[in-house]
């Protein structure tokens, strides 16, 4: 939890313990009228603040526009509350102000039900035309109570007594409208458990939240003193407590925002940086190393040696300059060791020595661009794609899209490098251990984790097996990767080990259709919108 929002929550409770004091003053006919209309603007505050946080928050426009209109409910609800008990004197327009209560009544549980079922969904989608049938018995439960003084289905009042909220009786249709809240209200929630049940960061808020909600109501009906006096304001309690699910919802990932990007940008391994016109650094990779603003200058008109061993190269983006570092020590070291051969020649005079040397470091530099050429035309698709997505990058101008496209540049970037590491392994050896694989994976899954993809991985290590299959599990994992990385939301890997074999399960959430993968694997299955595949693979000097 960061310092703003310890801030935030320590001025909404001030807020609220400020109303509660104004509330129990008034039980003792201190300050009743204008604290009252005190209480009220701090809840209209709350309510008005609470729905522009909504705004910056949710990215999601759907999610965005019903969340908005339910604060604007609420302190609508307030607006008429206030104005019925402290700027009106006719009865009759009171019992009509009480009357229009059950507008943020009834529609704030709907439109919470239309926020459940637009979670999950594309930024811009619209909701089912079925769905907004819904409207229609919150409409009619609406004019059922606002025509209530023609038919009293509603509420009933007693004969010869002026018509007031006071003591009212309630008849069926009361019970009718109330029920179509509860139903909206508990079926809003259990819609978002079942989209969202992947997230496990503090689901139990909600619920928590929900219990209390149910539980005030009990505790107010039984007729507790303590109670009346302290929370006996429905209208306010119902609504902080809804507030309170919503808002909950919210922190523990029921209802995605767009929030955190420093954090994922701190937390990423790329070593970047991003800096404003003037030179100063606003955001840093966690293994960036320090710039001046002279060497950010620099930078922008071209590559920058802060040391030996690193490289500092920048480029134009909206407000700013972004700044990477590269690693030359490979670099600097070979000049380095060339210029000492070069001297141990021409002091020595061994001409022969020196040839041999020579002759040696070309074998060696050919070998390594037979290397590298071969992992190049293993990886000459991966390849073009992250030129493909660096490309895309380049001509973005949508921070979003941007951020999206460097994640997949890293995912992409991730195998190639893991892929030569296992091919290079494969020179020297036709045999790797289980663990070595489950390094490869987990780099994979780190920089898919940067895209917002939920991923696990369970690989024991201390198997030995053949690193062409190890290769295989591995392309295989990266074609899946690949297929479904526009909407893939969670991966998930595990190794069982057999007495002669070992077995890979890989499972993906995803609606990208991988059918023309199952001939890569031994089994395929889809079901519910997961994918579930399994190799089997023998252990080194087996055969599965």
């Amino acid at each position: 939890m960061t310092k703003q929002n310890l801030k935030i929550y320590f001025l909404v409770s001030m807020m609220v313990f400020c109303a509660i004091v104004l509330r129990v003053l008034a039980k003792y006919d201190i300050w009743i009228v204008p604290g009252g209309i005190a209480r009220s603007l701090i809840y209209i505050a709350l309510y008005i603040g609470w729905g522009i946080s909504v705004r910056n928050r949710i990215i999601q426009t759907q999610v965005r526009r019903y969340l908005i209109s339910i604060a604007g409910l609420m302190a609508s609800w307030f607006v008429i509350r206030s104005t019925k008990y402290y700027f009106t004197a006719d009865i009759t327009i009171e019992r009509q102000l009480w009357y229009w209560y059950y507008l943020p009544m009834l529609f704030i549980p709907l439109f919470s039900v239309f926020v459940a079922i637009s979670l999950g969904k594309s930024v811009n989608s619209k909701l089912p035309e079925l769905t907004l049938l819904l409207y229609i018995p919150t409409v009619l439960c609406l004019l059922l109570v606002l025509t209530n003084d023609f038919h009293q289905l509603v509420f009933s009042f007693p004969k010869g007594k002026v018509w007031t909220d006071d003591h009212p009786g309630y008849e069926a249709g009361y019970y009718l409208v109330i029920g179509w809240e509860i139903i909206c209200a508990f079926a809003a929630f259990i819609i978002m458990l079942i989209k969202c049940r992947l997230v496990q960061r503090k689901k139990y808020l909600p619920v928590l939240l929900l219990i209390c909600s149910v539980g005030y109501a009990l505790i107010y009906a039984g007729g507790a003193e303590w109670m009346r006096l302290v929370g006996g304001d429905v209208t306010a309690v119902q609504c902080l407590m809804y507030t309170g699910i919503l808002e909950s919802c919210i922190q523990c990932g029921l209802i995605q925002t767009n929030s955190g990007y420093r954090a994922l940008f701190e937390a990423g391994s790329i070593g970047a940086q991003i800096a404003d016109t003037d030179g100063h650094i606003r955001y840093a990779s966690s293994n960036a190393p320090k710039l001046t603003e002279e060497m950010i200058r620099l930078a922008e008109k071209g590559a920058v040696m802060p040391d030996r061993r690193t490289l500092i190269r920048s480029s134009r983006i909206d407000g700013g300059y972004v700044l990477w570092q590269e690693d030359i020590s490979d670099i600097t070291a070979l000049l380095e060791k060339l210029e000492e051969n070069r001297k141990t020649i021409s002091e020595s005079n061994e001409v022969e020595q020196e040839n041999y040397k020579t002759k040696v470091k070309i074998n060696a530099v050919r070998e390594k661009n037979r290397l590298y050429d071969r992992l190049q035309a293993q990886t000459a698709h991966q390849t073009d794609l992250l030129d493909q997505l660096l490309s895309q990058y380049e001509a973005e101008s949508a921070p979003e899209i941007r951020h999206r496209l460097l994640a997949k540049a890293a995912v992409i970037g991730a195998y190639i490098k893991r892929r030569g590491n296992l091919m290079f392994i494969g020179e020297r050896d036709d045999v790797t251990d289980t663990a070595e694989l489950s390094a490869c994976l987990d780099e994979s899954l780190a920089n898919l984790e940067l895209m917002g993809v939920e991923c696990a991985i369970d690989i024991p290590g201390q198997n030995s097996i053949h690193i062409q299959d190890a290769i295989r599990v591995y392309d295989f994992f990266e074609a899946v990767t690949e297929a479904a990385i526009d909407d893939i939301r969670f991966i998930w890997l595990k190794a069982r080990s057999l007495e002669d074999a070992v077995i890979f399960y890989l499972q993906a959430e995803c609606e990208t259709e991988l059918t023309a993968l199952s001939g890569l694997a031994d089994t395929c299955v889809h079901e519910e919108g997961v994918w579930r595949f399994s190799m089997c693979i023998g252990k080194a000097g087996e055969q599965a």
